[in-house]
This record gives structure tokens, sequence and C-alpha cells, in this order.
């Protein structure tokens, strides 16, 4: 191996240890990572010059593979009610739904210690008293195992519980005791003093001051309002809100200049260093971004104490590898994603960007110098970015370095208001003048943030999308000696690659697709390029999710009722700026009990330009391929104040030749009103006992029937009535498409369904 091989040899084995790591998500079994290991070691050490190089690239991808295994698939305690202990680890988190969540560390499981932390959640009236962070708790509960995505590209709600050291959920409080810990609990202490901390800038500061003195010291962003948060990632400026190297230079050079003064030598300088930020890394939860540029300044700082200072893509390839030996699981999250992604940016791109202009004017090379590296780090999260929000900010470029600047003044004061909270007077004079520095910002911020057009909606990004970027970043990188013309080549070829990946496609099929959300509903009819939704789940925001996934704009939405389970997503299609042109009600829909809430969601969208309708048996919704016929309730005979499932929309969609009977949650007295033959079903209230009879299913005589629920026993029961009947539900295979030939369907299930439970799909 050449000396030049050996200088380049960390950023392969650190991309081949990744990719080792995400064939272990979903490899089988580690007895393959246990082989390659074993043969690729004695390769390593027997082989020479470019044979030992590719011998050691593949042995890093059989050590990521072993390494990754045990991370993605760590064994579990059985589920089931234990007695629980624990420490409270984290800010205790409320829900409009009364649900509280937090995590607990020190986790016994009917006295058996648990290893790593637990998820712990429950639902309450109000906070029960004395429930802080680093506060002993002792309760009846039950263990389950979180589970993954039900939906593409859903949430990863056990894999986000991974990457924080979490494997099992907890929930209830039955018998909760509250108490001191007994014994000393590290995530307890620095839980309890983040808390307390951020009480204190809250009182110093004020609440709307202090929450962001909290999020941009401690990582503490649950205080902050999401109209905001909404608002400064529209700029593209929202990673000023989130603790990662920006934020940990500024403390670096804060204790750089009191190590100075204090006329420290460089070696002891370096551990306290270290110290320091172990402990602010903690302090703030183990925040990745936080990890990974405490690591790479250590690294720096280091270099430059041995006289060997080193390029900043290797002491990025070291932090990267080490950072996932420790945790494996967190190359697929999207934070250690951006952080990396944006160090890489600067990295490789901002040296090629810097070389573009040369001045002798100290201010403007300072600015340009700012502006390309504002510019590398976005095109290296440009990827990750247009994947997770499909937003491309228009402003970012631009606003980047004056808030950045901004920001720094603003983190400076921050760090004074903590340093100076006993020094009454001069504290005061601080505070008086961050709250001013903060409300300037937040009035810029919330000024430019609601203008149209300054973010384009894209659809989520793809395989074409990363050659794209790939080609974009060849052209720009400073680490190739290409001829101009081939640079402009690259980044031509990129830039359009990019731009075409985004774009819409037209949509020439027919699809209903039932989302799995729980035991609610939430579905979407995709007919060529007409998109209708069907009800739109809580407001946990899967349908929004979808639609922005993949930017498409419902052409209507239909309410079977206003009941939550049904209506409540309606709001977070408005946080996320999808249009609603017309919603399609049941008659009397307003006038039957629903929740408050439902009518100010409507009132909001009707003030925002949202048509409402109303329907009735006989009406009809056209469609490229077919028709919507509603069949339930009659015009006029619904009665005020009645349960609104009694009134709920029956709609039976007729597509190709091939009809579905949507049941929404009709009651079982009034369902032979809407019978109909059909070839499917989609069961009324989630298969309750009281709707779809014996004699409805008769009437309707379908040859499949679709179940929204979020338990395998309800699916069961639901099988066992049905006899015969093929039932399909969310429950067993997540989100349920179908697919409408001519006169012919097929139903396609996300998650592959449990045999114990496999319906007979037998002519499906």
């Amino acid at each position: 191996m050449t000396e030049r091989q050996r200088g380049w040899l960390l950023p392969p084995l650190a991309v081949c240890f990744a990719l080792g790591i995400l064939l272990s998500r979903v490899a089988a079994s580690p007895w393959y990572g246990v082989a390659a290991c074993l043969l690729g070691l004695p390769a390593c050490l027997l082989l020479r010059g470019r044979a030992r190089f590719c011998a050691l690239l593949v042995f890093f991808v059989a050590l990521g593979c072993l390494r990754g295994f045990f991370a993605y698939h760590p064994a579990l305690p059985a589920p089931g009610q234990v007695k629980i202990s624990g420490i409270v680890s984290e800010e205790i988190q409320s829900r409009s739904n009364g649900q509280f969540r937090t995590t607990l560390s020190r986790v016994a499981l009917d006295g058996v210690p648990l290893s790593g932390a637990a998820y712990w959640s429950f639902y309450a009236d109000e906070m029960p008293e004395g429930l802080a962070p680093g506060m002993a708790v002792s309760f009846d509960g039950r263990v389950y195992h979180p589970s993954g995505p039900s939906n593409p590209d859903g949430y990863d709600f056990r894999e986000e519980l991974l990457r924080r050291g979490i494997r099992v959920g907890l929930y209830g409080k039955t018998d909760l005791e509250i108490s001191p810990p007994a014994v000393f609990s590290f995530a307890g202490f620095t839980a309890s003093l983040r808390h307390r901390l951020s009480g204190a800038l809250a009182a110093s500061l004020g609440e709307e001051t202090g929450a962001y003195a909290s999020a941009m010291l401690l990582g503490t962003k649950s205080f902050l309002p999401r109209e905001d948060r909404t608002a400064f990632s529209r700029l593209g400026v929202a990673h000023i809100l989130s603790v990662s190297g920006f934020h940990v230079g500024i403390l670096i050079a804060f204790l750089g200049l009191l190590f100075r003064f204090a006329g420290l030598p460089q070696r002891l300088r370096f551990w306290l260093y270290a110290v320091c930020l172990l402990f602010y890394c903690a302090l703030c939860g183990w925040n990745q971004p936080v990890l990974r540029a405490s690591l790479l300044l250590l690294l720096a700082h280091r270099g430059r104490m041995m006289n060997r200072p080193r390029i900043l893509l290797h002491l990025l390839s070291a932090a990267f590898l080490f950072l996932l030996v420790l945790s494996p699981v967190q190359l697929t999250g999207l934070s250690f994603q951006l952080s990396f992604a944006a160090v890489l940016g600067l990295a490789v791109l901002t040296p090629f960007f810097s070389s573009l202009f040369r001045t002798e004017n100290r201010l403007l090379h300072r600015l340009w110098e700012a502006f390309s590296a504002a510019l590398g780090a976005q095109i290296g999260i440009l990827l990750p970015e247009l994947y997770a929000f499909q937003t491309l900010p228009l402003l970012g470029l631009v606003l980047n370095v004056p808030v950045l600047g901004f920001g720094a003044g603003m983190i400076g004061l921050y760090w004074l208001v903590l340093l100076f909270l006993p020094v009454p007077g001069f504290s005061g004079l601080i505070c008086a003048v961050a709250r001013g520095a903060t409300s300037a910002l937040l009035a810029v911020v919330r000024f430019l943030g609601v203008i149209p057009g300054i973010a384009l909606w894209t659809k989520a990004s793809g395989p074409l999308t990363a050659l794209g970027v790939l080609l974009l970043g060849l052209g720009c990188c400073a680490l190739f000696r290409f001829r101009k013309h081939i640079r402009l080549s690259f980044a031509a070829a990129g830039l359009l690659l990019i731009i075409l990946s985004l774009i819409p496609l037209p949509h020439f099929s027919t699809e209903y697709v039932q989302l799995s959300v729980g035991s609610a509903d939430a579905a979407v009819l995709r007919d060529q390029n007409t998109v209708i939704a069907v009800d739109t789940g809580y407001e946990d925001g899967v349908l929004s999710d979808y639609l922005h996934r993949r930017r498409l704009t419902p052409d209507a939405v239909i309410l079977t009722h206003l009941h939550s389970d049904h209506c409540f997503g309606l709001q977070a299609l408005v946080e996320d700026g999808i249009p609603v042109r017309v919603i399609y009600l049941p008659d009397g829909a307003l006038d039957a009990d629903i929740h408050s809430n439902a009518l100010l969601l409507l009132e909001q969208l009707q003030a925002g330009g949202t048509e409402i309708r109303f329907l009735s048996a006989g009406d009809t919704i056209p469609l490229p391929s077919g028709e919507i016929r509603v069949l339930w309730p009659e015009a006029g005979k619904t009665r005020p104040g009645q349960d609104a499932n009694e009134s709920c929309l029956v709609l039976r969609l007729n597509l190709r030749g091939t009809s579905l009977l949507q049941t929404g949650d009709l009651d079982g007295r009034y369902e032979m009103y809407a019978a109909a033959p059909a070839d499917l079903l989609k069961v009324a209230h989630h298969g309750s006992v009281h709707s779809s009879s014996a004699a409805f299913l008769s009437r309707v005589n379908p040859q499949a029937a679709l179940l929204t629920c979020d338990d395998l026993d309800r699916h069961a029961q639901v099988a066992e009535r049905f006899g015969d009947l093929p039932v399909f539900s969310t429950a067993a295979g997540g989100m349920l498409t179908v697919h409408f030939q001519d006169h012919a369907f097929s139903i396609e299930t996300f998650l592959p369904i449990p045999e114990v439970i496999s319906p007979d799909s037998s002519g499906i």
C-alpha cells in the first residue's frame, strides 16, 4: 500500500463501515457479518498493495454489518404488565390530547434492571404533582415493543428511540409514587440541571426569550411556538435554533478567552476543553451535532498541539467512524445526516467557492468567505433536507450570513445571562439587551416567514436527486483538479437532474390508499391526476406527510363526519401549507354532536378561502375513471344533536368497473339504508360489533374487506365474524393500497401480513 493510499484510507473506510450498517438493517442473522470478518481479517494481514486496500474496505463493510446488526436488532424484555421503577431523565412533554411523555433511566422491571433507558407515556388531566426531571418514580404499567413505520416513508418510532438508547416503551401510571432518587443518576442529574437552567432563563429573560435561550444553549426546543419554527424553516435558517457545531464553536471561543486570560498552558486547556465539552454533550442530551462538533474541535486542537494539523475531511471521517462505532443506529437519523453533510460541504465545496473571488478588501473577503461557507453547507445538506422536508428555501443563502452573525451575538448574550445570574444588577442589563436582540430577530423572521413564495414545495428527493447532487458536488469539489469545462458540465448536469427529479410526474393509474393511522381513518384516492382525501385521521399528520412528500394537492377533502379521528388531521394540512380547496361534509354535519375544535378548524379553513359543500344521498362527484355516489344520509332527515356516526357519509366509489363501499363510522341501525352491492367493503367503525351485520354483508356481498384498526385482536375478531371473506387490516398490513384495473383490482399491503391471521387472498 502506497503512502498516498494510507493517507486517504480513513474516508473510504468510514464509508464502507456505514455501508455495512445499512446492510445490517435488513440482515436476518449476524452470522453473515461474523463469517465475512473471519475471512476478511486474514486477507488484510496477508495481502499487499492495492489488494490489501480492497481487503480493508471489505473488512470494514463486514465490521459495520456486524456492529449494526446488534444495534438495530437488540434483545428485548417480554411485553406485559409489570412493576416499573426509574428516574425521569428528560423534560416531560405534554400534548393537547392529554398525553404526557418522557424518558426514564435506571429502569427496573419487577425489580430486574433494564439495560438502557425507556420511553414512558401516560394520559392524565394534569401533570402529576412533584413529577419533574431528576425525580424517581414507581408505578404499575405495561411494557411494549415500539413499532416501525406502517406507511411508506412514515415515522420510524422504533429507530428514533434506538438512537436515544431506548429499546422499550412503558405505558401507564397506576399507583404512581414520586420521590427523590435514592441513588445518584448522572442522566437524572443532567436532566434536572437542564430543567432548572431553562426555568432560570425563563425567569430572567421572560418566557419567549427564555424559550429561545433554552433552545440555543441547551437544545430544549419543546417551548418554541410551532409557527416560529415553521417560519425559521421556510427561511432556511432553522439550524440557528438547534445546538450544533456553530453553537459549540461559540462556547469554545468563550472558554478559550477565559483560559487564555487565566494564562493556562495549552495541554491543560485541551483537557479542560475535553471535560467541559463532555459535560455539555451530556447537558444537551447527547445531541449528535454537539457530539460531532465537540469531537472535531478536540481532534483539531490535539493536532495543533502535536504540530500535525489534519485535513478537515480526515477529521470528519474520524469523527464519523468513531460515533458510528459507539451508536450505529445514528446513521439513519436525520440529525446525524444533516450534521455531517453540512461539514462535508464545508470541507470539500467551500474551498472551491472561496477561490472564485479574490480581493484585497478585508471586509469583502470575509463576507465572501462567509457566503462560500453557507453555500457549501447548503449544497451538503441538500439531499437529506429535500428528503425530510420537501422544501427548498429561496432566501437561505442570503439570510444565513447575517442571521448567523446576529445569532452569534445572541448566544453570547445568553451565556452571559447564565454566568451573571447571581449578580442581579449586571444580569438585568444583559437580560434587557438579550430580550431586545431576540425580539428584533423574531420580528424579522415572522415578517419574512409568511411571505408567499419564499420556499419551494418539492416532492421528496430520490435516487435521481442523489445522482444530481453527486454531479453538482463533483463539479464544485476542491479535491479534484478538473478543467473548467468539465466542472461546468458536471455542475450543469447535476442541477438539471436535481430540477427534473423534484418535478411531479403525471399520474395515469387509479389507486385507493388506506393509510395506517391507528383507530382512525384517512385515505387518498388517486384517479389519474385527480386527488381526493377521504377523512384525515388524527392531528398526527400522517395524511399531510403522505401528500407533502409526493407534492400532492387534494382537489377535495371528503369528511365522512366531524369526529376527531376523522377530521383533526385538517390542522396538519393547514400547518404544512397544503391547500384545501373544497371540503365535502354530510348533510346536517354541523348540527350533530361534535367536538368544538372541529368547528374552529372549519372556520379557519373557510377564512383562508376553502369552500364547504354538503352531500346527501343521490349526489355524485365525477372522476376521470368513474364517480363517487353518496348513499347516506338522506337530505333533511338528520336531527340536531344526534351522534355524528348516525349521519356519516357512506360513499360508493365506482372506478374502472370496480366498486368500493366506504362506510365511515355508520351505526348498525342505519347501515341497511346504505347497503349496496360492492366488490370491496371498507368496514364501518373500525370493525365495531354494532356495525357490519350478517344481513348487511349479505346485501353488499364484497370480495374483500378493508379494516382500519390498531391491534391484531380486533383484526382476528372481525375476520372470525366475516367467515371466508378476506380481511385486510392496517393493524396487520400497515398501509393498504387498492390498485384498480379494468373490471379488476388487487390489494397491496405495506407490511408482510403475519401468517397467524393471513387472509385467504386467492383471487384478489
